[in-house]
């Protein structure tokens, strides 16, 4: 190319310099032919801007030198020039340039230029007129006008008064339309002309035109000039613009209406012959005779073709400059005719049978709803009627199909091997075949109901055969979609508008024909896959997953398609080649120029100084030619990068965040190069929106910021930026103020918008909405402030705040109705009701309780109704059993907003009920005379407003409920999610049902109280069953009369009772069901509340049920938290892969009710993806049979639930059974004469639950908290006190010893009474939790204690046993014992804060382990981890082959060391699980914070541990310690990954160390037991700590603590975690560290046993308590073997003495604060061996 344009450029400047010669030697010939041939040469730049700059002074030089030398030649050619008019008619003179590649005149070979004329005169003036308009257009590109406006008067004065010079007055009356002067005079020259071109005039000015009044009258005069029928099209096309210019220049809104409908009438009115009348008279049609007959079927008539030519006078009197038409200037009064009358009042769909004259139909009702608005009551019948007209385009073009179809597989059947071919070409055009749906019927068969539109995919052979000649009216082509793209356009904002109403089930024809446009008019594959993305989603909305498939299968790979990324960069680098050119041609040019302008005469000094500008000339004017273009973006051919951003857009939505970024990125690179700002505006929005969407929340910001100042876009532009920023800014976890700076840009918004709102009344509809959604973001963040900064709600500035921002609500809900903006007031009345909702919940006062819940029902209610009648009048426009397989959107929310009122009534209807039962129970106290005095005394009552309506509300509260639930199941009974509520709350409904109904209170929680007492007698006292039986019968006989007077009362009441057993029965069937499905599906927050429902349902009347049902609804509890510390520790997506995915699944789901996003593949591929690769979601899972989970757990295992209830208000408490094999009793029993009873197996299921108030429970987690924080500062000035004494021994080395005794003396002593007063605190702390938990707690005797009671007495049989089993612990110790039980603790977090271990209900002698955890469900996956690994223990054996080497520096070495370790022969039992101690990793003082005087030095501690067990098991262990260097991220990271077990023994936190959002994203599930021996203080740490501290938000200090540090841990995969509760000292944690280890290591014990040991210490065996002690007394040289005799019997006396001081000071040893510090969370059956 650059080789083909530099020869044209040389060429062109030899024609130029030709005609500069020619000039000067007043050649006209000569000068012409240059000018051809220049003219022939510039003919492919003259379509580019830039190139027509170039030659724009080229030109206009060599137009002077043809009206220089014209002179006496020019007069004779005029004078042939008229002789030729009188003997032919003008041709018509090209508006237009001519295409590049077509010659103008015939060349000559260059050696007979100058020797004979080329041409004739009519090709002479015809190039000059070219010539001409080219100078404009390039003076025009520039925006120059005065100049333009200039060159025009040159033009009118050199050429000769010929039809030539219409085309030069066209560009006068442009250029004088621009500079806003009085076109009149011009306008009158095309008098002569047809109406179309007149017409074309006026609408051209119009164009150009600045002043509002002069638009307005060029617009009605182009109107008006088309008056006849053939016109027609033009004239639509006309009335729809100036409709669409009435509007946007706020003239009445009814005006605006008026043209579009007047438009409307005159398509209508056509009347079009059948396709069978067409094809007869085809031949025997005259063009001549009626030029336009055709035209008006075929399309708008081009103003050059068929003009007439006017008479030869007439045209010279046209052209006389100074002749005044009187009908210009004397106003005249004329009728104003708007609209025509229907020429057939009986039209109806059928008779339209014109694809044109539809589409220009569908075009005018789609204007119409957008200009009347959504408050206008015709708006949904607009979009309705559009819709029909689509419909009958597929009518119309189907049926006209079918016999061309049949007519072209004949032909193709003629020929085979040119159609094989055919298809053969046709293919290679697609990238790869899609898979069709099976057909049904022939090809030009229309679908008949919504399935079959969803799939539906235009047969090949129908696009070919619309396509066919005898089909240019019923086909849908490029003849009768003459505008593909402005057709297109419209029927997207058909779509968006269905979108909106809730028709979503009717864009489903109207996007198979933008899909048919797409392939068979555009024959663009990127419009194409956006068609069907667009269909994806709406498929996806209507709960249609196999059709949004088929649209995914058919759409393809949603990133940039090769071919179209390859043509866009060439169009990008042949701009770019070209500006390069033009940027080294341009200095050339501008030289010989200005010497071409010096060798002319006549040249001025201003014409030198323009030329010297160059291209810069009149820049000021561009912006006011971009001002001109006043009906927004011009439609023209498909742009490759508008299709890709809205693709991107569609992407977004649907969380396909990587492929729409990089459909973003080569659209933002094309729109840049070719300057496309509106597009730049937008693309830069989408950016924002994707930052917004992955959580990059400033540069949303940034990013909303910068497509402001891009483009001034319209109102919807600038709200859709100003929300994004908003939600933005509040989403900014970073940003401490970020409610108040949202609250003020919201303020400023609104100021603004009221503005704007006042200056467009046309736009009332669409600015109010703006205005309303924005005044309730506002209150939502008012409601956000207050609620976060306030705790208690109903203090009168709180309450007066919240009710402000309620009014807010209500105000704009209100507007919305007004503006018919229904979905989106029944929302923001939600969000009303629900703030109501919670003042009603946490209200005191009984009046004031029922208010808030009335008003908030109130709300909801009208919420409802609004929804209702959305969804009812969506489901009136099709036959109902078209919605049998659909679930509309506005149904789901309906759905939605009828729960959501079902939940607020059954929460009305348990408080009614609690009230009720309270009076019953009070009357119930009174005595006779108490109730017959207040009968005496009472007045009739007199009720407020708020009462009367509380009764009425009450009364039918039960009933409304039944209503709601079954109206929502009905709607959205496919939607696994909602039906599962259905479920949960009918279920609810039915239990509080069955409670009121029960004439009684409820007793099932008082079962034990009442029953159990008397089963131990009927079991103990054998005979007393029968005599209580008499006496109950001499009872009833003495009050028979008594039970006949109160029959009917006793019959009514069990009547009430039957009823309350049926509904309860119900309720249990529901709330089954409810409870499967949501586990299936794995909705969590479902299940749990279901099972809650059923643990209520059970009570103690099946204690082993309801105990199962209460770890299930623990286990979901527990995995929604453990969901919510996941999204705190990775609030930035960018961390890590799971962070981002759970962010996006986060932000996808929270519109699922308007997108029915989590059926489609997207959310289905974030599942797998999480589950399958990451152990921290694999955690928090619950699995469908968590009932039956508990038989996986070893037999000694006992689980004890604590579990609060939602609200606090309850504390449920369960000791789950596992059921145990008891053998028959023997049969010698059987041969005695008293036989006893056949035993069932003893179940020690138990459950409870007993009443507590949330405060009650936040004030003792406060109070332990403030203990431990009591405890910090303790350690932290002893620490400092320390330290301190340290340095004064230093200096004081040389004092006498008196003194220095005396000062530690005295330090000893106030530490002593500091410690005391702390272990005080500690006691009475204790003794508040056991009070809090004793009705729970005194339960677990009768389960834990023997069967018969022992004593503490010594039993010389039994003290050889446990020897002999204390010797044989290094073989792992036998658990085949029954009466050692582990228990394990499952509570919930806010009990996890307290000491559980330090119950006196849990010191008995039967349990050897205690541990705890978080639920069920996740014991359970710490040991079917386990098991599986177990299983694929082969297929990691073959991994781990195949995997690199260890990065762990000195792992080679310590391999090595393995011959030289003594072998340790500790076997696994079965039950237990083994870690391996060679794979033992640590990390000890990290940033060596101990300081050198310290004696429990970390570092000192853990050399002296590895040291002493170095023979047997610390050989291989590795690590890092402060002392070497301070570890990386990375170091922690592989220690943690690439080990059985992990020892953390350093200073502070340790989550300090390795940030929560690092950590949670290991997957370190081999990694078996984390020892944390953290928590400890020394000034240095302290400072360290502090100062790392100020730099962290509050959430993630949160994370640090110690229960949510092992929550963390948990979810990486570990199996079990050591840690400490509250600070310490580094001697306590050197203590725990050395008897851990020794139980572990050296003794072997399981983990549960250790920490056991921790807890009651003096529970250890004598042989490990009196070891130390003989070690001492031993000397060196005695013999081995008598002292292992000696230290045999030391053992057993000491043993004897240290259980009976045990037994005596049970009570006051087992509460020392410092053995209850660490504690074991997971499982507690692990042992070390030696693999």
């Amino acid at each position: 190319m650059a080789g083909k344009n530099l020869i044209r450029r040389e060429a062109m400047n030899c024609f130029f310099n030709g005609s500069r010669f020619a000039s000067n030697a007043n050649n006209y010939d000569l000068v012409l032919s240059c000018a051809k041939h220049y003219w022939n040469a510039s003919l492919p730049l003259v379509n580019q801007p830039i190139e027509r700059e170039l030659i724009k002074e080229p030109l206009r030089l060599m137009l002077q030198c043809l009206a220089g030398t014209f002179g006496k030649k020019g007069a004779e050619r005029e004078k042939e020039e008229k002789e030729a008019k009188a003997g032919a008619g003008m041709p018509g003179v090209p508006a237009v340039p001519q295409p590049a590649g077509t010659n103008l005149v015939p060349t000559k070979p260059e050696g007979l230029v100058g020797a004979a004329i080329v041409g004739g005169p009519e090709d002479d003036l015809t190039l000059r007129a070219a010539l001409y308009g080219v100078l404009f257009q390039s003076f025009a590109d520039q925006g120059a006008y005065e100049d333009g406006l200039k060159a025009m008067d040159q033009a009118v004065m050199d050429m000769p008064r010929t039809k030539h010079r219409l085309m030069i007055f066209k560009h006068r009356v442009i250029v004088k339309a621009k500079l806003g002067r009085n076109v009149n005079m011009d306008i009158q020259k095309f008098k002569g002309e047809e109406e179309d071109y007149v017409a074309h005039m006026w609408r051209k000015v119009a164009l150009c035109s600045k002043e509002e009044l002069d638009q307005l009258s060029c617009y009605q005069h182009a109107i008006e000039s088309l008056a006849s029928s053939s016109s027609d099209w033009q004239k639509v096309d006309y009335l729809i613009e100036f409709a669409e210019w009435l509007y946007v220049n706020e003239f009445p809104l009814q005006d605006a209406i008026d043209q579009l409908e007047w438009a409307a009438d005159i398509l209508l009115n056509m009347k079009f012959e059948s396709a069978v009348v067409k094809k007869e008279g085809k031949g025997r049609k005259a063009p001549k005779k009626k030029p336009s007959s055709a035209k008006s079927r075929t399309g708008r008539k081009s103003p050059a073709e068929g003009r007439k030519t006017p008479p030869e006078n007439k045209s010279e009197q046209s052209d006389s400059e100074s002749e005044i038409n009187a009908s210009d200037y004397i106003p005249v009064h004329k009728e104003a005719v708007i609209g025509v009358l229907p020429a057939n009042a009986g039209l109806t769909m059928k008779d339209l049978c014109d694809v044109q004259q539809l589409e220009n139909l569908i075009r005018t009702t789609v204007l119409l709803a957008q200009v009347s608005g959504r408050s206008s009551q015709f708006y949904s019948d607009y979009c309705i009627m559009a819709c029909g007209y689509v419909l009958r385009i597929w009518e119309t073009s189907l049926a006209a199909s079918g016999p061309v179809v049949k007519e072209l597989a004949k032909a193709a059947a003629e020929k085979p091997t040119g159609s094989a071919k055919g298809k053969g070409k046709k293919l290679d055009i697609k990238d790869q075949p899609k898979e069709k749906p099976k057909r049904k019927g022939p090809p030009e068969a229309i679908p008949t109901s919504q399935e079959d539109w969803a799939i539906y995919d235009v047969p090949d052979e129908v696009i070919e055969a619309c396509k066919h000649e005898s089909m240019k009216g019923a086909g849908i082509n490029i003849k009768t979609i003459q505008k593909p793209t402005l057709t297109f356009f419209y029927l997207d904002k058909l779509v968006t508008q269905l979108r909106e109403l809730g028709y979503s089930h009717l864009t489903l024809p109207v996007l198979a024909l933008m899909d048919l446009i797409s392939r068979g008019v555009v024959a663009s594959r990127a419009l194409n896959a956006l068609v069907h993305f667009k269909a994806m989603e709406v498929c996806l909305e209507l709960n249609m997953a196999w059709a949004a498939e088929f649209h995914e299968r058919m759409a393809g790979n949603p990133s940039v398609d090769e071919e179209e990324l390859a043509k866009s960069h060439e169009e990008i680098a042949i701009w770019e080649e070209r500006q390069a050119q033009v940027a080294k041609e341009e200095k050339r040019i501008k030289d010989s120029m200005v010497k071409a302008a010096n060798e002319l005469k006549g040249v001025s000094d201003k014409t030198m100084a323009k030329l010297k500008e160059g291209k810069n000339i009149a820049k000021e004017n561009k912006k006011e030619e971009i001002q001109a273009q006043h009906l927004g973006k011009l439609m023209g051919k498909v742009l490759v990068r508008d299709v890709w951003t809205d693709t991107a857009e569609v992407l977004i939505r649907q969380g396909l965040f990587q492929p729409a970024r990089e459909l973003l990125n080569e659209a933002h690179m094309n729109a840049k190069a070719f300057n496309d700002k509106p597009l730049l505006a937008k693309i830069l929005y989408l950016f924002a929106h994707l930052s917004y969407s992955e959580a990059q929340y400033g540069q949303a910001v940034n990013l909303c910021h910068e497509a402001q100042l891009t483009h001034e876009g319209d109102e919807m532009f600038w709200f859709d930026t100003t929300m994004l920023m908003i939600n933005a800014t509040i989403a900014d976890y970073t940003n401490r103020n970020r409610h108040r700076e949202a609250r003020n840009m919201l303020v400023h918004a609104l100021n603004v918008f009221s503005e704007v709102a006042d200056e467009r009344p046309n736009k009332t509809s669409l600015t109010g909405y703006i205005m309303a959604k924005l005044e309730a973001k506002l209150g939502f963040v008012q409601v956000t402030i207050t609620m976060g900064h306030y705790t208690d709600l109903l203090r009168p500035k709180v309450l007066k705040s919240i009710l402000s921002a309620c009014q807010k609500y209500q105000h704009c809900a209100d507007k919305l109705m007004d503006l018919g903006f229904k979905r989106e007031a029944a929302e923001i009345l939600k969000d009303e009701a629900e703030i109501f909702w919670k003042l009603g919940k946490v209200a005191t006062e009984h009046d004031v309780k029922h208010e808030y819940y009335l008003k908030a029902l109130s709300i909801l209610k009208s919420a409802v109704k609004i929804s209702d009648d959305v969804a009812q009048d969506v489901q009136t426009v099709g036959p109902l059993q078209e919605f049998k397989s659909i679930t509309l959107p506005v149904q789901r929310e309906c759905a939605d907003l009828k729960l959501t009122l079902s939940e607020l009534m059954l929460d009305i209807f348990e408080v009614y009920s609690q009230e009720q039962r309270n009076r019953q129970l009070t009357e119930a106290r009174k005595g006779s005379v108490q109730k017959l005095v207040e009968d005496m005394v009472r007045r009739t009552p007199t009720y407020t407003a708020v009462q009367k309506e509380w009764i009425q509300t009450t009364k039918i509260v039960g009933d409304t409920v039944f209503v709601q639930l079954s109206n929502s199941h009905s709607l959205v009974g496919a939607i696994p999610r909602m039906k599962a509520r259905t479920l949960y709350n009918l279920g609810r409904c039915l239990r509080l049902l069955a409670e009121h109904k029960n004439p009684d209170a409820p007793c099932h929680w008082d079962y034990e109280a009442m029953h159990i007492m008397k089963l131990t007698s009927i079991l103990e006292g054998g005979g007393e069953e029968e005599e209580g039986h008499e006496e109950e019968e001499e009872e009833m006989d003495r009050t028979s009369r008594q039970f006949i007077k109160y029959s009917s009362t006793i019959q009514k009441n069990k009547d009430k009772l039957d009823n309350g057993h049926s509904f309860l029965t119900q309720a249990v069937e529901c709330l089954t069901q409810a409870v499967n499905l949501a586990l299936s599906k794995g909705y969590t927050d479902i299940a749990g509340s279901a099972s809650l429902e059923l643990v209520e349902c059970y009570g103690q009347f099946d204690p082993f049920t309801t105990s199962q049902y209460l770890a299930l609804y623990q286990s979901c509890q527990v995995s929604l938290h453990m969901e919510s510390l996941l999204l705190k520790a990775q609030p930035d997506p960018t961390t890590s892969q799971q962070a981002a995915l759970l962010h996006q699944k986060t932000t996808l789901l929270g519109e699922d009710v308007a997108t029915n996003i989590s059926s489609g593949p997207v959310i289905r591929t974030i599942s797998n993806k999480l589950l399958g690769d990451w152990e921290a979601w694999k955690r928090t899972s619950i699995t469908p049979q968590h009932l039956d989970i508990l038989r996986e757990f070893p037999p000694n295992f006992n689980v004890i639930v604590l579990q609060h209830s939602p609200d606090r208000n309850y504390l449920y408490g369960a000791i789950l059974d596992k059921p145990k094999n008891i053998p028959p009793p023997p049969a010698a029993s059987k041969k005695e004469g008293k036989q006893p009873p056949v035993l069932q197996p003893f179940s020690k299921a138990k459950v409870i639950r007993m009443e507590t108030s949330a405060q009650a429970l936040d004030d003792m987690v406060e109070q332990f908290k403030a203990h431990k924080h009591n405890v910090m500062q303790l350690l932290l000035k002893q620490e400092y006190q320390r330290t301190q004494q340290a340095q004064r021994k230093k200096m004081l080395e040389n004092l006498n010893e008196n003194m220095k005794q005396d000062t530690d003396q005295a330090d000893d002593e106030e530490r002593q009474q500091e410690e005391n007063e702390l272990q005080e605190q500690f006691l009475e702390l204790v003794s508040c939790m056991e009070a809090y938990l004793k009705p729970i707690t005194q339960q677990f005797d009768m389960v834990f204690r023997p069967p018969t009671s022992t004593s503490n007495q010594s039993n010389p049989t039994k003290e050889k046993e446990g020897k002999e089993k204390d010797k044989d612990k290094n073989k792992a110790g036998s658990t085949d014992d029954p009466a050692q039980e582990a228990i394990i603790l499952l509570a919930d977090p806010w009990l996890l804060e307290l000491p559980l271990e330090a119950l006196k209900a849990l010191h008995v002698d039967s349990v050897v382990s205690l541990t705890r955890d978080f639920s069920l469900q996740f014991l359970h996956h710490r040991m079917q981890q386990q098991q599986s690994d177990e299983e694929s223990a082969a297929k990691s054996k073959q991994a781990d082959k195949n995997k690199p080497p260890s990065r762990i520096p000195g792992l080679r070495d310590a391999s090595k060391k393995q011959a030289k370790i003594i072998p340790l022969e500790r076997s696994v039992p079965q039950g237990l699980v083994g870690v391996d101690t060679n794979n033992f990793r640590y990390m000890v003082d990290p940033n060596s914070d101990c300081s050198e005087t310290e004696e429990h030095s970390p570092v000192d501690i853990f050399n002296q541990l590895t040291s002493k067990y170095s023979q047997q098991f610390t050989t291989r262990w590795l690590g890092v310690m402060g002392s070497e260097h301070v570890p990386s991220v990375a170091e922690w990271e592989l220690y943690l990954k690439e080990g059985s077990s992990f020892i953390f023994y350093g200073m502070e936190r340790f989550m300090n160390y390795i940030s929560p959002s690092k950590l949670v994203a290991l997957n370190i599930p081999e990694c078996m037991i984390v020892f944390l021996y953290d928590l400890a203080n020394t000034s240095r740490s302290f400072l360290n700590q502090s100062k790392a501290d100020i730099l962290k938000s509050t959430s993630i200090l949160s994370l640090e603590k110690p229960v949510e540090t092992a929550m963390l841990l948990s979810l990486t995969g570990v199996k079990t975690i050591f840690t400490n509760q509250w600070h310490c000292t580094l001697e306590e944690n050197a203590d725990k560290l050395n008897d851990t280890m020794k139980d572990l290591l050296e003794r072997g014990t399981t983990t549960g046993q250790a920490v056991r040991y921790l807890f009651t210490p003096y529970r250890r065996p004598a042989d490990e308590i009196e070891g130390e002690e003989h070690n001492q007394e031993n000397t060196e040289g005695q013999d081995e073997q008598e002292s292992e005799n000696k230290v045999e019997d030391e053992n057993g006396e000491k043993a004897e003495e240290l259980k009976a001081e045990a037994a005596e000071k049970i009570g006051e040893e087992s509460m020392i604060r410092a053995w209850y510090n660490m504690v074991c969370y997971g499982m507690p059956n692990i042992i070390v061996i030696q693999v």
